[in-house]
């Protein structure tokens, strides 16, 4: 059902260069079997997109230092994922000209593996029951319907290595956690601080070196993956040079102390990409957080730090607004992903008035997202700064009468749904829907 609800995206044709981008890079190498895209005919191309260089309206690409070629200046990891799937359209339809449909495809198939990982992961620590609602709402109640699974993101890799982290964390199998960071790190190459963290944490509050060391070993030679990629592509043996070939490698010299701080705090509370603005359950969520907490494994307990960890590093980076071409925000998924455990407990412990309010919020966040898949809407920045603008206002303001009968049937049906399978809320269904957690000498330490 999620993989379905997530194909809508291909409806769509996507506006940003970045998934063009992504998705010209899969289909060069699914068809000809080089990353080189220089002879590309404009007619092969959707009608605005350019090759020729990666300024405003055209496509991210980069020239290779070393043969002259030009390639797409993207993350390795984003453009080889969907190679399999231009390769059976090649098969299938011919090899003559870029679709977006094998990339959006693909990016549902990812994201909806993303999320049942996430809610296995989950019911090592709650109810299946709360596991599976704890995931439906990640799943359809934010950006990762409208970006990761709706586009060929980067987010479209990093939370599938994230889920599969927390999967195989909860099941121990540290090999694999290291596995799926990698598999992570290719999309975006910082997230190796997540994984950094995970794999120390948990070793130092189990005193087991071991684990650290495993995580490490299948996890690392992701790193010199993207170094080998960047070679071949750009010449440059630097694991980033898909992006440091682009203007954003100057962006954090650019900022002041004071700007930074106010790109982290862009990332919680600007109107138009705030995740507490686009996902105000997480405030229901806030006061449960510190006893959430107390009892979180010390797996869930490494992963959330990373995540955070990994938003400010991002937000240092990168524009807080992460550019424009989506519906929500898409920068802090990770961190979403991340904290997904931590969250999914913290709702067990949710007084009665705020999950007497949980289902109309997220009844209320479901209808946005599915605003913005239904009709294709994409922020283009069009209206100045997002600290000053919020897109959902916008389509208010255009159209109120579906706007508003589209909100008020996805709140009703949300209510009548959540009713049905949580039944009435009360404080005591927390006694129920919590699970033993394992824990293994110290592992309730915190990391």
């Amino acid at each position: 059902m999620v993989f379905g609800l997530f194909a809508l995206g291909g409806l769509h044709a996507p506006i940003s260069g970045d998934v063009w981008s992504a998705e010209l890079g899969a289909w060069q190498l699914a068809t000809t079997g080089e990353p080189w895209i220089d002879e590309v005919a404009p007619e092969q191309l959707p009608d605005q997109w350019t090759v020729e260089s990666s300024d405003s309206g055209a496509l991210w690409t980069a020239v290779n230092r070393d043969n002259g070629h030009r390639a797409v200046a993207r993350s390795p990891g984003v453009v080889l994922a969907a190679v399999p799937a231009y390769a059976i359209d090649a098969t299938v339809s011919g090899p003559d000209r870029l679709s977006d449909l094998p990339g959006s495809l693909t990016a549902a198939l990812l994201s909806a593996l993303a999320v049942t990982l996430l809610a296995a992961a989950a019911s090592s620590l709650v109810s299946l029951r709360v596991a599976l609602s704890g995931a439906t709402v990640l799943a359809l109640a934010t950006p990762m319907w409208s970006v990761a699974g709706n586009d060929l993101w980067p987010h479209t890799v990093t939370t599938l290595g994230l889920a599969g982290m927390a999967w195989a964390a909860a099941r121990e199998r540290w090999w694999l956690v290291g596995l799926f960071g990698g598999l992570g790190i290719c999309g975006r190459l910082h997230l190796a601080v997540i994984v950094a963290v995970v794999g120390l944490g948990v070793a130092v509050a189990r005193r087991r070196p071991a684990i650290a060391v495993k995580v490490a070993c299948t996890s690392l030679p992701f790193v010199g993956l993207c170094s080998a990629v960047g070679h071949w592509w750009y010449g440059s043996w630097s694991p980033s040079a898909g992006y440091m070939a682009g203007d954003l490698a100057a962006w954090p010299a650019t900022r002041t102390w004071i700007e930074q701080s106010g790109d982290v705090a862009g990332m919680f509370v600007s109107p138009g990409y705030g995740i507490l603005v686009w996902t105000p359950c997480l405030l229901l969520l806030a006061p449960s957080l510190p006893a959430a907490w107390r009892e979180a494994p010390d797996w869930v307990r490494a992963l959330a730090a990373g995540g955070l960890g990994y938003l400010v590093i991002q937000a240092l980076l990168n524009p807080f607004h992460g550019g424009s071409g989506f519906w929500g925000y898409r920068l802090p998924l990770e961190a979403l992903c991340a904290a997904f455990p931590l969250l999914v407990l913290a709702a067990c412990h949710l007084g009665r008035w705020a999950r007497a309010a949980f289902l109309p919020v997220v009844g209320l966040q479901f209808a946005v997202m599915l605003i913005g898949v239904m009709f294709g809407l994409a922020h283009t920045n069009k209206d100045g700064s997002p600290w000053r603008s919020n897109i959902i206002v916008d389509a208010l303001i255009e159209n109120p009468p579906a706007f508003l009968t589209i909100v008020a049937l996805c709140g009703l049906a949300t209510w009548l749904v959540g009713r049905t399978v949580l039944g009435r809320p009360s404080v005591s269904d927390r006694d129920t829907d919590l699970r033993p957690a394992r824990r293994i000498g110290t592992e309730t330490s915190a990391p």
